[in-house]
């Protein structure tokens, strides 16, 4: 995930660059060049989702984890689906806060989630931190989303969204992942973090698609674009 939650106040002012005025026939060209490279990735997707659809599974344990009300189990976040789609919100044991990138994707979620249940798909959120911290940050940002917390378990290690760096200090790592439900035994079928999650961001491609961007310092944009750094 490449944004947090203070990009909109450094996005406040318009920009002195801008791209080159030209006339209409000179657009359409332009445009027509840059559908014909936007369709040859919507192929190159459509082949990557179908080997996606061929990937094997791996049994994942029922792990038992704190909610709000208790404990519940894995098995019960997919709610009588046989889907569950689980987003690992960075959100460490010691935080009060969670983690600025994960929180804009949260915030940035279809405002309708129950489309996703009305596909068959149950959604949770998955974090290492105690319930209460995460039920506080919850209330604070104004969502109705199932959060549950991991602390208690093997969970976050077993499947490497808590890792160590070099010196030994652990890490968190921001993520999902896909699980099916079969015969009462829960499968991840799929996972994807770093870069990976933007599947899921709509604000991110909407931004994509303006003519500055993002407005971060890692994209190959024109001299003069504005750019501040990723998570400043």
């Amino acid at each position: 995930m490449t944004t947090s939650l203070s990009s909109s106040s450094r996005k406040a002012d318009q920009p002195a660059a801008a791209p080159p005025v030209v006339d209409r026939a000179a657009f359409d060209a332009a445009l027509d060049e840059q559908v014909a490279r936007e369709k040859e990735v919507t192929r190159l997707n459509d082949r990557v989702s179908a080997a996606r659809r061929r990937l094997p599974m791996v049994e994942v344990e029922d792990y038992t984890f704190a909610g709000p009300d208790g404990p519940v189990r894995l098995t019960e976040l997919f709610g009588g689906h046989y889907l569950l789609l689980v987003q690992n919100v960075m959100f460490g044991p010691d935080w009060e806060e969670g983690c600025p990138s994960c929180t804009w994707a949260v915030d940035t979620l279809p405002a309708r989630m129950e489309r996703l249940d009305e596909e068959g798909i149950a959604f949770a959120m998955v974090s290492q931190g105690p319930v209460e911290k995460l039920q506080r940050w919850r209330a604070e940002r104004g969502w109705s989303h199932t959060w549950v917390s991991s602390g208690g378990t093997t969970y976050h290690d077993d499947w490497g969204w808590t890792r160590q760096d070099e010196d030994g200090t652990p890490y968190q790592l921001p993520g999902y992942s896909y699980y099916l439900l079969r015969d009462g035994v829960p499968y991840l079928t799929y996972a994807t973090t770093a870069r990976g999650t933007e599947a899921t961001l709509p604000v991110a491609h909407i931004m994509d698609r303006t003519p500055y961007g993002r407005q971060q310092d890692w994209e190959d944009s024109p001299q003069g674009w504005p750019q501040c750094a990723t998570y400043g």
